[in-house]
């Protein structure tokens, strides 16, 4: 999983203004916009890339027991176009876990972010009263 990260091992240290650093960023400034900062010795980001994949790294493994741990209500909203959780996984984490809700929106990963208005939907129905 943290290869798929590994394009951010890319991105400069530090640039000479704000606008170099976004423009080496790419596709991905949109993200980083809150991480970035000025040093003494040029615009960067606020974490270094090399951790980030490190860390995601770590979260491969079977987390089915943290998972299973409660049984607090809890909403899983799945982009079903998302290539990190498939269709499939999904289903059967609010299979396996009483009290949890599984709502689907056609999107990617970041759910959030591509359909602000359908995930705030679907807090808002999970949040409200029976």
């Amino acid at each position: 999983m943290g290869d798929h990260l590994s394009f951010s091992l890319a991105w400069p240290h530090r640039a000479p203004t704000r606008t170099a650093l976004i423009d080496a960023l790419g596709d991905s400034a949109r993200y980083l916009m809150y991480a970035i900062r000025e040093y003494p010795d040029g615009w960067g980001l606020a974490f270094r890339p090399a951790d980030m994949v490190a860390s995601v790294g770590q979260v491969n493994g079977d987390h089915w027991d943290d998972w299973l741990a409660t049984e607090c209500p809890a909403l899983l909203i799945h982009g079903t176009q998302s290539d990190s959780l498939s269709a499939e996984h999904a289903k059967a984490m609010a299979a396996r876990r009483p009290n949890t809700r599984l709502a689907e929106l056609a999107t990617g990963h970041t759910v959030h972010e591509s359909d602000p208005v359908g995930f705030a939907a679907a807090v808002r129905t999970f949040l409200d009263p029976l």
